[in-house]
């Protein structure tokens, strides 16, 4: 199967670039997703918790259970708080990376490559008014 898009191959500031901005799309939409599964989670269990937990006189059942959806709304809660950090490396290190990829293309690659442009168009110009003028 060939791939209809193309990388670019050509310059590794532009791959620095462009995986930069892979990096912060992909830390924006797993930062959304573990808000929401956190999100569901707290509110699949949160009214059975709360129904628990005004009971002063739980069964011996009830207090296990009790106790399991709070250690579980703890666990998702510290979960929550480690991905998000993970995912705001991820975010920091992809802004980075575009940063110093676009810079450097920027700044160093682009003006030899416009100037290769210019210097092949006056090459070509000067090469159609010879011709022009045998």
């Amino acid at each position: 199967m060939e791939s209809r898009i193309p990388l670019p191959t050509d310059n590794i500031y532009k791959f620095y670039a462009l995986f930069g901005l892979l990096l912060l799309i992909f830390g924006f939409a797993s930062f959304l997703y573990v808000n929401q599964s956190n999100n569901d989670l707290i509110f699949e269990v949160g009214v059975e918790y709360e129904t628990l937990k005004a009971d002063p006189s739980r069964s011996i059942s009830q207090e296990a259970r009790f106790q399991l959806l709070r250690k579980e709304l703890e666990i998702s809660q510290s979960n929550k708080t480690f991905f998000l950090s993970c995912l705001g490396a991820v975010i920091g290190i992809g802004i980075y990376m575009m940063w110093y990829g676009f810079k450097k293309w920027h700044n160093e690659v682009q003006p030899i490559q416009d100037e290769m442009a210019r210097l092949s168009l006056e090459k070509l110009r000067r090469e159609l008014e010879e011709d022009e003028s045998t």
